[in-house]
């Protein structure tokens, strides 16, 4: 059958491997343990390093000596409030910035190894430069106008882009990952979840640190640092900053003449230069009251988003269908994709694809201005500003093909597109911490936005064909209100009570689009261009605490995503002579994501604290699912699917006997499930699975599979790490540090339509580090491997243009499309020297 094995048959084979996947991570990281115990003379008093509170050890562990001590607990701000990851009713792993520079984890991409269900990376075609999902959910593929499931708050501004990651890769100080819908405290885009990022602030005495690091295989160099310090009693300073360049850890195997074949630009990719810095001030003029301004840039210039695209699957073998045999139609270190479109495109079609060399560029500003007053000793008032400022420019050639020749054609489809985003945010809260059983938050929220893009797409590099040609402005306002109380019946036993209330209204005051006949010219449209959402989002939870190493605790809880305008390639009628305008097919916009659902939990600290466990249950119903889909012939955004996703997740931090190893695991289990959704018909699919139907959410009549009861994308079943952290005594005035990681993910589909292709099998991935470690901390030597077992996987993937049969077709006639994705970075080998001054 072109549809692939049934998920009956995935299901079977996939679950016998997890079982032994899991085993023999766990059996890795205890067999690992063990031998350290040779080493045992070492150390006597030793204390391990910070690992992260949840799945690893907290911060707090860092600091203690005595070797009785247990693991330790962390602060977080899940709530808004400083308060342990132990007493805080959500659930979160928090990762220190010390172990995150123990093991070099220098991105968000990187951090999902230690955090399951957390699924992120790059992905090519994707507007805004990646995908983030965690628990299955995540945002929407292809819309640079769209929202993510995902947000992400740094120093207290919350931006819901994928893209501003790249703005926490430097002087991290801890990460919070909270899982499931936090509406209450951190408002719209956030009903998968927050990845929180707090980084360095000024300290009392001066301080810095310089590290450089080198990886083999791409030939990456990174540079990062800080400086930080008093500038008088009352103000404090910090400025951060990194540099990265890469060659490239894939081979570009384009020949190097040809018939139609364009000189490449590289051979190696992804290659570019990427350097950001951030300015840190914080003043203290009382006791009262403080500030803290950060201003954040970054820029990168490197090769194009596609330049990595490589076939993962083949519909007629394992030869490509719309190029040579080159491509091996696996996931691997090699690529078969131009680099060059050839000059025909600028002086024909757009002159922004200039010479045809592929390209990404982008910047980025981020600033956020934080104010805290204590009108008493029990009353406090914050403040948080934020601003944020984006602006990408991408040129790519998205048919996965590297030759065009005028008696065979291989279809190029070369892209050419400006993005730019500008997000202005305020918010106000006032929190209570009175002595007695009732307190509260109340606050206030609101929100500017302007999004923009203008892009350009042709066919054929020998004779450039229009296909599109559109200009896109989206603005956007919020408004929101939102209060908790917290009531204590008992010392023990705590009921929390909240709930945000949002208004949002959206524009489309630029709407434009080229004809076939008149490519370079843009007419307004005529249609739906003003739109508006309102939620109440409330949340209840009941928490009981005996004493500070148990909370139990379980609670309602709702969240949604903002709806918006699509910024793809419109549906037009004809031009209308008397007003010069042309008139919509199609509805332009979509309506909100709304997820719905209850979460317990069980935190606890047992054997003296040595061991710290956390338990997660959950089922949350999400509807409106904002997907693409077939609407009046052409893949729109819209409300097209309801989900199910239940599961459960337990993690471990063990501060083992033997003085200086800690040890730490995560496993989750993930029920995710489509109930009710119509996927569009993916290339090659025959009857009777696709047939013509009415899609019952979007009331139009189309080609569609019915995937309710199938699993949802990005929602692997099983997945799970285990590893071990082990610092010596110091002995001859060094240390020795000895870190391991392995984690491992069940299978899963990788785009919205669950093609077979585009399914990614399990896997697992192995991480080491050695270090040298001066006794007094201010210098470090470190050898750190990422992915061992040079394992590829890829996230995100789409059918190739122009390859597979005719959806709908009969099956002995049909064969399905080839599948193409950008794969994951292999192994990496790192050496890293730092030096810390100060303090």
């Amino acid at each position: 059958m072109p549809t692939g094995p049934t998920m009956t048959q995935i299901d079977s084979r996939e679950r016998g491997g997890m079982a032994f996947s899991l085993i023999r991570v766990a059996l890795g990281a205890s067999v690992a343990a063990s031998a350290l115990t040779g080493v045992q003379a070492l150390a006597q008093d030793a204390t391990p390093p910070a690992a992260t509170a949840s799945a690893t050890t907290p911060v707090e562990a860092v600091a203690s000596t005595d070797p009785t001590a247990g693991v330790g607990d962390i602060i977080v701000t899940a709530r808004r409030r400083d308060e342990t990851s132990i007493a805080t009713p959500v659930a979160i792993t928090a990762v220190s910035g010390a172990e995150l520079e123990r093991r070099n984890i220098n991105t968000v991409d990187t951090l999902a190894r230690v955090v399951p269900t957390l699924i992120t990376s790059e992905a090519t075609s994707s507007p805004q430069g990646g995908i983030v999902a965690i628990r299955g959910l995540s945002g929407v593929d292809g819309n640079p106008f769209g929202d993510q499931a995902v947000a992400f708050n740094i120093d207290g501004v919350q931006v819901a882009r994928s893209s501003v990651r790249r703005l926490s890769q430097m002087d991290i100080s801890q990460i919070e990952v909270l899982k499931g819908p936090q509406a209450l405290f951190f408002g719209k885009n956030s009903p998968a979840g927050i990845i929180a990022i707090r980084t360095g602030d000024p300290t009392s005495t001066f301080t810095g640190s310089l590290s450089s690091a080198y990886e083999f295989k791409a030939d990456e160099t990174r540079t990062e640092g800080y400086l930080a310090g008093p500038i008088t009693d009352t103000l404090g300073f910090r400025v951060a900053g990194y540099y990265d360049h890469m060659v490239g850890y894939v081979r570009n195997i384009v020949p190097e003449t040809g018939t139609g074949i364009f000189p490449q630009y590289r051979r190696r990719v992804p290659n570019g230069t990427e350097y950001a810095g951030r300015v840190t001030l914080k003043w203290e003029p009382s006791d009262r009251f403080n500030a803290r301004l950060k201003v954040s840039y970054s820029n990168s210039d490197g090769s194009g988003s596609t330049d990595n695209l490589q076939f993962v699957s083949c519909g007629r073998g394992g030869v490509p269908q719309t190029s040579t045999s080159l491509d091996d139609c696996k996931a691997d270190g090699k690529t078969t994709v131009t680099n060059n479109i050839g000059p025909l495109f600028g002086q024909v079609a757009d002159p922004r694809f200039g010479e045809g060399k592929t390209k990404l560029k982008s910047d980025q500003w981020l600033a956020g201005l934080e104010m805290n007053y204590n009108i008493t000793d029990t009353l406090k008032l914050s403040s948080i500003s934020g601003y944020y400022d984006a602006g990408n420019f991408y040129l790519g050639q998205f048919t996965a093909n590297y030759q065009e020749t005028g008696v065979i054609p291989k279809v190029f489809l070369p892209a050419v597109a400006d993005l730019s985003i500008r997000e202005l945010s305020q918010e106000l809260r006032l929190s209570s911490d009175y002595d007695g059983p009732v307190n509260f938050m109340v606050g206030g929220y609101f929100q500017d936005t302007r999004a923009s893009v203008a892009g350009v797409v042709y066919l054929n590099a020998n004779r450039p064909t229009f296909s599109s040609n559109y200009r896109y402005r989206q603005d956007g306002t919020a408004y929101s209100m939102f209060g908790q109380a917290i009531v204590k019946f008992l010392p023990e036993l705590e009921l929390s009570v909240g709930g945000r209330y949002s208004y949002e209204k959206k524009t489309l005051p630029v709407f434009q689009t080229a004809l076939a006949a008149t490519p370079r010219t843009l007419y307004d449209i005529d249609g739906i261009n003003r739109i508006s959402f309102n939620n109440l989002s409330p949340e209840a939870t009941l928490s009981y605490r005996p004493n500070n190493r148990l909370t139990i605790y379980g609670g309602y809880k709702e969240g949604f995503l903002s709806g918006g305008f699509n910024a793809t390639q419109p549906v037009v009628g004809p031009l209308n002579a008397a007003t010069n305008r042309v008139t919509s097919l199609i509805n332009p916009s979509y309506d909100q994501q709304i997820t719905r659902g209850f979460e317990g939990g069980i935190k606890a600290a047992l054997l003296d604290s040595k061991l710290r466990t956390n338990l997660t249950l959950y089922s949350y119903r999400t509807t409106g699912l904002q997907v693409a889909t077939l609407v009046n012939l052409q893949q729109q955004l819209a409300n097209a699917g309801a989900v199910r996703t239940k599961g459960v997740e337990f993690d471990f931090a063990y501060r083992t006997p033997l003085q200086g190893l800690t040890l730490n695991g995560a496993v989750s289990y993930e029920r995710g499930r489509y109930l009710d959704y119509q996927a569009t018909c993916y290339r090659g699919l025959a009857a009777p699975q696709c047939i013509a139907q009415v899609n019952r959410f979007t009331k139009t009549s189309g080609l569609f599979n019915d995937l309710s009861g199938t699993q949802l994308v990005r929602a692997p079943e099983w997945s799970g790490n285990a590893g071990f952290d082990y610092l010596s005594q110091p002995f001859g005035g060094v240390r020795i540090g000895l870190n391991g990681n392995a984690s491992h993910s069940d299978g899963f589909f990788t785009d919205v339509v669950s093609a077979p292709g585009g399914r990614q099998k399990g896997y697992e991935l192995y991480d080491a580090s050695v270090r040298v470690v001066a006794e007094n901390n201010r210098w470090e030597l470190a050898l750190i491997g990422r992915n061992l077992g040079n394992t590829y996987y890829f996230t995100r993937s789409a059918d190739n243009p122009f390859t597979g049969s005719a959806p709908g077709g009969a099956a002995a006639t049909a064969f399905l499309g080839d599948t193409v994705a950008v794969p994951s970075r292999g192994r990496e080998i790192w050496v890293k020297a730092t030096v810390r001054f100060g303090g």
